[in-house]
């Protein structure tokens, strides 16, 4: 049985195609993270707070940054000759001609000076700014924004119930007082999850199913089902196939996360922030910060977005598996496994705006792995649910289990020709 599944897998590893896709989607991988580099020397102030202050955000390491700010604003009033209050009242009243005058170095810490002022403003804000957010509101809002009514919205409004018990301890325990990256400007959650991780979701999921269809029907076109399938094994074969699928799916994500991650973190340095809060308010991007159900330091998030997002492509795996066993073709497999993937990740926009199946068809597998920057987060619009990606592969794994089931009894009873 080992050899059968090595021999299997050896198949699409020496395959030119899976070699060739594995190359490109690595390098336009590195692409994008090398594209977006250009102020990665402005994170590392985040890290330089975090290293100096502590991780957390308190009035006593906040007051030592101001101190320390002003401290280095005196410096730049003996650089520049002139009395300077703030570094962004010094930018506002100053020339690109003046600004020229200044020597690299010089720039670089003005530069250096103003990026902890905005740090310090925003640390500063952090109170005031979340004493003036409502989780009502935030459903109201998506209510609003998708015209919900009568179940749906009512739905909706108990989720923001629970959110918000959640949004209360999250004041109470502090955790979103943590340094970190600033959402704005830099978009750092949505670059890595929303750009990076997604990108990999959709290269692991075209070679997968593409390994998944080749192993799954080779035989058959390749005209030597008949033979194959009247050995002392026979059928079981299949199953071996099954197996192969799910080991080439694991080493294939692997790869592409590896060199992916690594090129990410070797680019953007991450060093003090490893433990800083997903739920930090610096981490702030949009309307709303990322309000996590629980409390999820970076790295643990990020573990468990890859255990997650695992999963789902092993379960597309199987899902993939079931389709080729039951039309034993290739081509046709890949074009309804991106019919499935799609109908499923539209499926929503077509139920009722009252319904109650409006939030039951976001439990599907599609929904999850395209947002993966909102994963276990309550402000998640229609899939702001507590456990909504813990039940989504729990109930897909049955399903997969039963496609499985299916199409194993059907193909050990169905003529081979």
């Amino acid at each position: 049985m080992m050899r059968i599944i090595f021999l299997e897998c050896k198949k699409v590893f020496m395959s030119p195609l899976f070699i060739g896709l594995f190359i490109v989607f690595s390098m336009f991988n590195m692409y994008l993270i090398v594209d977006n580099s250009y102020f990665k020397e402005e994170l590392k102030i985040a890290n330089g707070l975090a290293e100096t202050y502590g991780l957390e955000i308190t009035n006593e390491s906040l007051h030592q940054l101001e101190e320390d700010i002003k401290l280095e604003v005196g410096k730049m009033t003996e650089m520049t000759g002139q009395e300077v209050e703030s570094v962004f009242s010094f930018f506002d009243q100053l020339s690109m001609e003046d600004y020229e005058k200044y020597s690299e170095e010089e720039q670089s810490f003005f530069h250096q000076l103003q990026l902890k002022e905005a740090y310090l403003n925003v640390a500063k804000q952090i109170d005031s700014d979340y004493e003036g957010l409502s989780m009502k509101a935030l459903a109201e809002a998506e209510i609003e924004k998708y015209q919900l009514s009568g179940n749906a919205a009512e739905i909706l409004l108990t989720e923001a119930e629970k959110l918000s018990i959640r949004f209360d301890k999250l004041k109470q325990t502090g955790e979103h007082k943590q340094w970190f990256f600033l959402g704005q400007p830099y978009e750092m959650h949505s670059f890595l999850f929303r750009t990076i991780v997604k990108a990999v979701v959709f290269e692991a999921l075209i070679l997968i199913v593409l390994a998944t269809a080749l192993l799954t029907t080779y035989e058959f076109e390749n005209r030597t089902h008949l033979l194959v399938y009247a050995t002392k094994r026979g059928r079981i074969v299949m199953k071996d196939k099954l197996f192969a699928s799910l080991l080439v799916t694991t080493v294939i994500v692997a790869m592409l996360l590896g060199v992916t991650l690594a090129a990410y973190f070797t680019v953007f340095d991450y060093a003090y922030l490893w433990k800083s809060s997903i739920s930090s308010a610096l981490n702030w991007e949009y309307n709303f910060p990322y309000i996590t159900w629980w409390d999820m330091p970076f790295w643990k998030f990020l573990s468990l977005v890859i255990v997650l997002l695992y999963s789902c492509i092993l379960l597309f795996t199987a899902i993939t598996y079931a389709i080729a066993v039951a039309v034993k073709n290739s081509y046709f497999t890949f074009f309804i496994f991106a019919v499935f993937f799609a109908i499923c990740f539209m499926l929503p926009g077509f139920m009722p705006l009252s319904s109650s199946l409006l939030f039951i068809t976001t439990f599907n597998l599609s929904v999850v792995v395209m947002n993966p920057h909102l994963l276990f987060t309550g402000n998640g619009g229609l899939v702001m649910f507590k456990y909504h990606e813990v039940l989504t592969v729990t109930v897909w794994t049955v399903i997969a289990l039963v496609l499985y089931w299916l199409v194993s009894n059907h193909f050990k009873k169905v003529d081979i020709h």
